[in-house]
């Protein structure tokens, strides 16, 4: 309807140009602008506030809502639904770009996969690239809790839809913008009416209790390669099989304090399996985005420091895997919307890394200076590192398409070369259900499988019909090298200090975490074989090697069918069941979950969601009421402090550390509303004890074992404790004991990830009043302990237990030293956590 209004307007200026004097004519001009443009609702008058105001956020269902009116409104924005979020929201993406580009959108899509593939030859590439737009990625708000990012989408969809400058006008004409206004929309909507509640009162700054996306919370930023979560699979899919982006842009919050904004480079290393000119790339843009803000007043722009570029599995590093320029910033913000003033005087003198605060240098050039701080000045840094991005892209739109296209004929022509040739996973392995998993997911991140119909020979061995075979030669080759090679972390000391540590994880090789195994095939050979179709999750089977077997067994006990454990550990069923050495039931399980925010826990009940495992949520409160062993038979405690655990948020003390001069006022009002504070306390840590003593089962992983060892306590001592040991995100090496049916179903010698690690002995206790008695469950290698990664001091660890049972009165205590669950990746190890569940509830016969 605006539109045949805008027409009308057009026509009646030509009217008046022929009859009336220039001013009118400008007049007139003026009132068809503003028809043509005035008719867009700006994010303000939508939501009664400007996105980045004091005290005030939009929600996902606010943010949402006026993207749907922006859509109805404008021609330069097609709106689409990618799936749904955890909880069922709808997870919205915005193409953004010029009318004739919106109208041919598949035809550009089309063609952006064939250059990202390297499917045309280079007539056709040449052809494709000189009429090509760019294609760019943003998206905000993954991580909840940094509430600023995913104020900025309304006013970029705003300006771009709106605006009529020559940049404006460029960047539509000449990119294709697929901006997500928020990666978790759960998460966006609890935070932010979790503020709103609390804000004007003493809980204004405080924590939002527990975790604000199911399973993983800040995690999700860590699923890239696994593909657990359903927000992810959902980009997986566009970004990895359909549009390919050469930008992928992720907005964060929080950058090196007192630093304003993060911006690449990043910091050492750099994963060799990240092509070189995807790194040029990305510190090209970081160029761009540093000079935009420098023009505009902006500072505090910090870059080499934190973030490397080591780790594959966020949002940013996974797609430079895949021959895409992923980059982050991180601005900076207080706490969501409320503002803050910093004393100058107060603000560090260095940064982590040593580098001045106060005075320029190579990657701080103009120093934040300290002052207030408010969203809208984070909105804004995020507004000008948008536009430099689109801008670098619109400028030259070929570049980009021509530089995707190399880079996948490059990536095919190193796999033809060999050395890999090709990764063999054979047929026959322990757990064929995991190496299924493990193939589902290379293909859910672009990577083509085949499978052999035949038996064939490769680098002088044999390998069965129904082996997969995956081609180095093909365009995401450094992607498929990351993921099945072991890795090596370079030993980057700073002045002759200790080792540089990893952002994330140093090894995280995820064929071994998965217990695959993976052949490397050097040279070429010849097999019967085609490309695999999109494969599904392995069905249930009653092989106990397999993990799939524990849904065999879910499925039988909730149709009431008999079911049972052999004192081998094989699975037993129907009528035989009633003789087996354990009869099953479905166990009570118990999931300690906190009100603060628990990763670990949320990965925990991934595992028996995927496994169907029943289980229920154990607030602190549950366990301090005692009597755990009339609703549990096993209480899993995931990983985090002992502290943590006691205490959570203690009531009437502030959650907010010392910042600048005024943190004293926001301190009073950062504490946590009394429902969702305090610990389990010592009355929890006495039920526990209890809950033991008369049959349970505890499980502790990680950090959390420290809590049974030091206050039941137990005969037990952590040796990684003692010297220089570090594993930050390793795979190491462990040996299964034999004649315990908590590893039944487990190869004797397989691999664990440890981050951080602890390893088990036994030790003396003077005057326990409890019997305990300890046993190996598993322990890490003697020797060749590292199977992929860094860790230093290995020699408090070897031989030690990894796994230990503590029986104790007539229950037991599991100390796993490893991360069984660990994100939802570690296949190889879920064995321990799902037969110890089972056991925990089988009746002895």
């Amino acid at each position: 309807m605006w539109k045949d209004e805008a027409r009308a307007a057009v026509i009646l200026v030509l009217s008046y140009m022929l009859r009336r004097s220039l001013f009118r004519v400008l007049l007139v001009c003026a009132f068809a602008v503003n028809l043509l443009y005035g008719q867009f609702t700006s994010p303000e008058a939508f939501f009664g506030f400007k996105p980045g105001a004091d005290y005030k956020l939009a929600t996902y269902d606010e943010i949402l809502a006026y993207f749907q009116k922006l859509d109805a409104e404008s021609d330069r924005i097609h709106l689409t639904e990618i799936g749904k979020s955890s909880e069922g929201r709808p997870v919205a993406l915005a193409y953004i770009s010029s009318p004739a580009n919106l109208a041919n959108l598949e035809a550009i899509r089309t063609n952006q996969k064939r250059m990202a593939l390297g499917e045309a030859d280079e007539a056709e590439a040449r052809a494709i690239a000189a009429n090509a737009p760019a294609v760019v990625w943003i998206d905000t708000a993954m991580h909840s809790t940094e509430t600023m990012p995913g104020q900025v989408t309304p006013l970029l969809a705003y300006e771009l839809a709106s605006g009529n400058s020559r940049e404006i006008t460029r960047i539509l004409d000449h990119v294709v913008l697929l901006l997500v206004p928020t990666m978790n929309p759960d998460g966006m909507q609890h935070v932010n009416e979790w503020y709103r509640k609390n804000v004007g009162t003493e809980f204004e700054l405080a924590p939002f209790p527990g975790l604000y996306q199911r399973y993983a919370g800040h995690d999700n930023n860590r699923d890239w390669y696994m593909l657990n979560l359903e927000e992810t699979r959902n980009a997986a899919k566009v970004l990895f099989e359909e549009w390919f982006p050469h930008i992928v842009y992720n907005q964060h919050q929080s950058p090196p304090f007192p630093a304003r904004i993060f911006i690449p480079p990043y910091a050492e290393p750099m994963n060799p399996n990240i092509p070189p000119a995807v790194m040029e790339g990305i510190n090209r843009i970081g160029l761009a985005m540093r000079e935009r803000l420098a023009a505009e007043g902006r500072t505090g722009a910090i870059s080499y420091v934190g973030f490397d570029g080591w780790w594959n599995g966020g949002l940013r590093s996974t797609p430079a895997f895949h021959n895409m320029h992923g980059i982050l910033t991180e601005s900076a913000g207080f706490l969501y919307a409320t503002p803050f003033d910093y004393d100058p005087a107060q603000l560090p003198k260095t940064f982590p890394n040593g580098a001045p605060t106060e005075k320029p240098s190579i990657f701080y050039t103009a120093p934040w200076k300290g002052g207030r701080w408010s969203n809208a000045d984070g909105v804004a840094y995020n507004l000008s590192t948008s536009l430099a991005v689109l801008s670098l892209a619109a400028s030259t739109p070929e570049h980009w398409s021509l530089k995707a296209w190399r880079m996948a004929k490059d990536q095919v022509a190193e796999g033809e070369k060999g050395s890999p040739y090709a990764y063999v996973i054979p047929a026959s392995q322990w757990d064929p259900s995991s190496a299924r998993e493990l193939v589902r997911r290379l293909q859910l991140n672009g990577i083509a499988v085949e499978q052999a119909s035949d038996a064939f020979t490769a680098d002088g061995k044999p390998f069965p019909a129904g082996s997969y075979i995956v081609r180095a030669a093909q365009p995401f080759r450094g992607y498929l090298m990351d993921l099945l090679e072991p890795h090596k972390y370079p030993e980057i000391r700073l002045n002759g200090g200790p080792v540089k540590e990893p952002y994330d994880s140093s090894g995280y090789t995820l064929s071994m975490q998965m217990g695959v195994d993976v052949a490397r095939v050097n040279d070429r050979f010849q097999s019967r074989s085609a490309v695999l179709p999109r494969i599904d999750a392995p069905e249930p089977t009653w092989d106990r090697k397999q993990n799939v077997s524990f849904l065999a067994i879910s499925d039988a006990l909730k149709q009431g069918e008999p079911v049972g454990m052999a004192a081998d550990g094989g699975w037993v069923r129907d009528s035989a069941a009633g003789s087996a050495a354990y009869r099953l039931r479905a166990p009570r399980v118990g999931v300690y979950e906190p009100y603060r925010s628990d990763m670990d826990g949320g990965w925990t009940q991934w595992l028996l969601d995927y496994y169907r495992v029943p289980y229920q949520p154990a607030r602190n409160e549950a366990l301090r009421a005692g009597n755990l062993r009339e609703r549990f038979d096993a209480i899993i405690i995931a990983s985090q402090t002992v502290n943590a655990i006691l205490h959570g948020y203690p009531a009437g003390l502030p959650t907010l550390s010392s910042r600048g001069a005024s943190s004293e006022a926001m301190a009073a009002k950062s504490l946590q509303r009394p429902e969702y504070s305090g610990g389990i306390g010592l009355e929890g840590v006495l039920a526990l004890r209890a809950f033991v003593e008369q049959g349970g089962t505890l499980l502790a992983f990680g950090e959390a074992t420290n809590l049974p060892i030091d206050l039941f306590p137990l005969p037990v001592a952590n040796t990684a404790s003692r010297g220089s040991f570090k594993a930050p995100g390793a795979v190491l090496r462990i040996r299964v004991a034999g004649g315990n049916l908590l590893g039944a179903g487990m190869p004797v010698e397989t691999n664990a990830f440890v981050d951080g690690g602890y390893a088990f002995e036994s030790r003396n206790l003077k005057g326990a009043r409890t019997p305990a008695e300890v046993r190996t469950i598993a322990s890490y290698a003697e020797k060749d302990l590292l199977a992929s990664g860094w860790m230093s001091g290995e020699g408090a660890i070897k031989g030690k237990d990894a796994v230990t049972e503590v029986t104790f009165g007539k229950g037991r205590v599991l100390l796993f030293g490893i991360r069984p669950q660990f994100r939802g990746q570690t296949f190889a190890t879920f064995k321990l956590v799902l037969n110890a569940l089972y056991l925990a509830a089988a009746e002895k016969r």
